[in-house]
């Protein structure tokens, strides 16, 4: 039983070898295994278990609807409790070639995302960020570039002669943040860029950026702030806070408002935001309340899939996870409820899958493989 215990507190904090992992995952199989578990269940002391019964009420709610089936999921508050689900379902439900094949996930499993990008300078230079300690960055023109706790920011009033443009980069698998020469602050989601001058000058502040970015816009009247997209559209601000999705394999853009406002020029268009609204740009501009949660929830380190598309999900989980995703017989007819931590590992997030039949593999912790 203590043995039992120590590997299964071991497994929750991630501290499993592979081959621990196996152990752990064959001794599942053992006829006194079920009461064991309930006796760790119950105990008090047991730190992160949730109620039993509140997390199996999570499974209940599997439905189908209509055509389309749905996965609610909902934020545990801690990972705790994914992987007492998987125990419990594995105690009193899984042969041992299911145990196997649990472990092969385990053992192939993809981590979460962190800090990280790579900052391109006015040269070409490259400076990798993710294990810098804090301290001057680079200098650029007089402007001072300085790494304090995973975020980059510029000495604004240093800068004299000709401007130059610096480049910030996360790959997949890498968020950052950024604070502006005139003190904007800018976070980037995994697979993103951002393009700005390392001081503004002239009558307007204008930064490119791919992929997803947030911005705390700082308020400058005189000097309007512009956001250009890759396809030509911009947007138009003056103090405000708003989120920006725009990435390439994605079949629109997505601007979300939460303060201030921002015109958006795009198809021939423009169009003004008021808080809590969002603009989805396709061939036109379509405005509609925004669900500032999910729009948000990057950013606080949330996955928020309500009512999401099965593939749409999928590119989330590519781009924080570094993975490909490979559909063997279709695209699941499937979407998403709820939300999930970014903190955790892949087959953490994918547990749910196995409840509505579709089946996956991962593959040396880069490939998603799925499978119906």
């Amino acid at each position: 039983m203590s043995d039992f215990k120590d590997l299964l507190e071991r497994y929750l904090a991630d501290k499993l070898s592979p081959q621990e992992a196996q152990h752990f995952l064959d001794n599942i199989g053992n006829d006194e295994l079920p009461a064991h578990l309930d006796a760790l269940l119950r105990e008090k002391n047991f730190r992160g278990v949730p109620d039993p019964e509140r997390e199996e009420r999570l499974f209940q709610r599997i439905m189908e609807k209509g055509k389309t089936r749905t996965i609610p999921v909902k934020r545990w508050w801690t990972a705790a409790a994914a992987a007492i689900l998987i125990l419990c379902i594995a105690t009193w439900g899984i042969q041992r070639q299911q145990h196997q094949q649990l472990a092969a996930k385990f053992i192939n499993d993809a981590q979460p995302g962190k800090q990280g990008a790579i900052l391109t300078l006015s040269d070409g230079k490259q400076v990798t960020l993710d294990s810098l300690y804090n301290g001057t960055v680079a200098t650029q023109n007089g402007a001072t570039l300085l790494l304090n706790n995973g975020q980059l920011a510029y000495n604004k009033d240093a800068a004299t002669g000709t401007i130059a443009y610096n480049t910030l980069t996360t790959t997949r698998g890498r968020q950052f943040q950024l604070v502006l020469p005139d003190g904007t602050r800018v976070w980037l989601n995994a697979a993103s860029s951002i393009k700005y001058p390392t001081a503004f000058t002239g009558n307007e502040r204008t930064v490119n950026i791919t992929g997803e970015a947030y911005f705390e816009v700082a308020a400058n009247a005189a000097m309007p702030f512009k956001v250009i997209l890759s396809n030509e559209t911009t947007i138009d601000v003056l103090g405000t806070h708003f989120n920006i999705n725009a990435y390439a394999d994605e079949n629109r853009i997505q601007a979300t408002l939460t303060e201030g406002a921002i015109k958006i020029n795009a198809a021939s268009q423009s169009v003004t935001l008021s808080p809590g609204q969002q603009a989805i740009i396709t061939t036109g501009i379509k405005v509609q309340q925004a669900n500032i949660d999910q729009a948000l929830a990057w950013k606080e380190g949330l996955f928020n899939f309500q009512d999401m598309p099965f593939d749409e999900a999928m590119r989330q989980l590519a781009r924080w996870y570094n993975i490909d995703v490979v559909y063997e017989n279709g695209i699941p007819d499937i979407k998403f409820e709820g939300e999930l931590g970014r903190d955790v590992s892949l087959s953490k997030i994918l547990f749910f899958l196995s409840k509505v039949d579709v089946h996956y593999r991962i593959e040396d912790g880069k490939r998603l493989v799925i499978s119906k």
